[in-house]
């Protein structure tokens, strides 16, 4: 998935993508809202940041990313502040004003740990905003343990510490189906298949990969608004407040 992202990041305009890349595109417009209400100044920890493609949108505030460096292996990690795990991570208590963890929480094999670290490192009354998915293929594996509902989330984060102020679905029906039109196409189309198969199959390849992206993609997600209760969904998205006193709850 990542690496056709890249190739149509390359020849389509950035108006399009936002219509077919729907699972990062929805990602993005809860960080950019986000970002939005960090002040400047701010100390901002990206948690399992990868590539720090978030950087930018944090550019008055000071952005630190973490994260262990063993995601995707086409990934580029030199761009991270700092590595480490997030079970234990490298930062003194209640030092960062505001936390992102992104499409993190389902590669990490005790989430509840690692929520409650965030909430260490983070000052009282500070600010989170996680995304975490609910209908979606494995990935970067054998890393990828869990799938959350809201009800899951909402548990988990005031366990940890953390009063949830607001959880949202990433899109509905039409909108899961629409990314598992892409995530089907990718299925019948492997990577790893015979230099022989790719030569064959390469006109149907690009006849599918059009359709689906120029034609099928945008109809579907078009049709999201039908759907009112969204309960048939990518993910969510989280926004929470650091307790005062995490440990006790």
């Amino acid at each position: 998935m990542d690496r056709l992202r890249r190739v149509l990041m390359r020849i389509l305009p950035g108006w399009w993508l936002d219509r077919i890349d729907l699972e990062n595109a929805s990602i993005r417009r809860a960080v950019t809202a986000f970002a939005g209400r960090v002040g400047s100044g701010e100390r901002i920890l990206d948690a399992g940041s990868g590539q720090c493609r978030f950087r930018q949108l944090f550019a008055g505030a000071t952005y630190v990313g973490v994260d262990f460096g063993r995601g995707e292996k086409q990934w580029d990690y030199s761009g991270l502040d700092a590595v480490g795990r997030l079970e234990n991570l490298p930062f003194p208590d209640g030092c960062f004003d505001d936390v992102i963890c992104t499409q993190v929480l389902e590669h990490l094999a005790e989430p509840e740990l690692v929520l409650r670290e965030l909430a260490r490192v983070t000052r009282s009354g500070g600010r989170m905003l996680l995304t975490a998915p609910l209908g979606f293929g494995e990935h970067q594996v054998p890393h990828d343990y869990y799938r959350y509902t809201s009800y899951g989330l909402n548990y988990l984060l005031r366990k940890a510490g953390w009063t949830v102020t607001n959880i949202e679905p990433r899109g509905g029906y039409f909108r899961y189906m629409a990314v598992m039109m892409i995530w089907t196409y990718l299925y019948f189309f492997p990577e790893s298949r015979p230099f022989w198969l790719k030569v064959l199959l390469s006109p149907l390849q690009i006849a599918a990969a059009l359709a689906i992206i120029v034609v099928g993609v945008p109809i579907v997600q078009s049709l999201d608004r039908l759907d009112h209760e969204r309960c048939i969904t990518l993910g969510f998205s989280a926004e929470c407040i650091r307790n005062s006193d995490p440990k006790g709850v």
